[in-house]
């Protein structure tokens, strides 16, 4: 039995359940991943202004538009604010239009607050530029995410790191309904208790790193080495099916009616990734994998942990 490709949104918008991560891909190696992520079938493509390749992004998707190999309404193109433009209304109209400048596009499918810590930069009385945290004002910056919408700018409205009690916090202020939550997501940290809360409120789930990121940059390689590709329950589970750890680890998630978001610019692995959508676990299995749930994060964001909002202990 093969999976869905796409999820239902809170308006009725259809996101693909699988799309091209792009964090840490940059240059020629990201614009030809992408280029053949696109010829190959992929039609989710994941990006942020943080992540500084949308220029590139841009360049891929134009050109594809362009020669009529896909058309603009088939592509769904997420990017997110990130924490230097949460601080204000106008920080994240400057945001968005940016995006869209960079990724030649007149809308986004979908815009994410990255993460709920806000920064400002200032001026020290020697001239030096300092980093000052501040707190997350979440009506103010929801309503402005709101007003893209209602503008046309952007088509669906989300967030991403948020917690349980940071989400109730949208959920109580919305007007334009909060339709996705980005997250880390993978066998070793399944985040049942945030998966539960958007179901129940129809937010679709977009799991981030759900291959254990193996590539993950130093700082966010923690005390505990973290390998999900190589669990042996998941090689074993692989090798039946014959197929790779990362379509077992994928196939879960998508059971879970969840959007998975691998990074690669190896084309056999884009391609093998695309082609989880083809079969489905058994009922067993999924429990044997469902069981392996350690509550490890990669993505704890530690250097963040003096911000007012940072939530010690909490799920996100």
């Amino acid at each position: 039995m093969s999976l869905s490709r796409f999820l239902r949104l809170g308006n009725g918008c259809k996101i693909p359940s699988i799309g091209l991560g792009t964090y840490e891909m940059k240059g020629d190696q990201l614009k030809e991943a992408l280029d053949f992520a696109i010829c190959i079938g992929y039609r989710h493509i994941d990006t942020a202004a943080v992540y500084d390749n949308e220029k590139e992004v841009g360049e891929v998707i134009h050109d594809r538009i362009k020669s009529g190999y896909v058309k603009r309404k088939d592509l769904f193109i997420t990017s997110k604010v990130p924490r230097s433009f949460i601080s204000g209304e106008k920080k994240v109209m400057e945001c968005a239009l940016k995006s869209l400048e960079d990724l030649k596009i007149s809308y986004l499918n979908m815009l994410l607050i990255h993460t709920p810590w806000p920064n400002v930069e200032e001026k020290d009385d020697e001239g030096n530029m300092t980093i000052r945290h501040v707190p997350l004002n979440i009506l103010e910056i929801w309503r402005a995410l709101e007003s893209l919408h209602n503008d046309g700018y952007v088509s669906n409205i989300g967030v991403s790191n948020f917690t349980t009690k940071q989400l109730l916090r949208v959920l109580d202020i919305q007007k334009v309904p909060l339709s996705n939550l980005q997250l880390e997501c993978h066998i070793y940290n399944q985040q049942d208790k945030l998966k539960k809360l958007c179901d129940e409120n129809n937010i679709v789930v977009s799991a981030y790193s759900p291959l254990g990121s193996p590539d993950r940059p130093s700082k966010h390689l923690g005390k505990e080495a973290l390998s999900v590709l190589k669990d042996s329950a998941i090689l074993e589970i692989s090798e039946r099916y014959k197929k790779t750890p990362a379509q077992v680890l994928l196939n879960f998630l998508l059971k879970r009616r969840m959007v998975v978001l691998p990074k690669s610019s190896k084309k056999e692995r884009i391609k093998e990734n695309l082609h989880c959508l083809e079969w489905s676990l058994s009922d067993a299995d999924f429990k044997t994998i469902k069981s392996l749930d350690r509550k490890m994060k990669i993505f704890s964001f530690l250097y963040l942990r003096e911000h007012p909002d940072y939530c010690e202990g909490e799920e996100f």
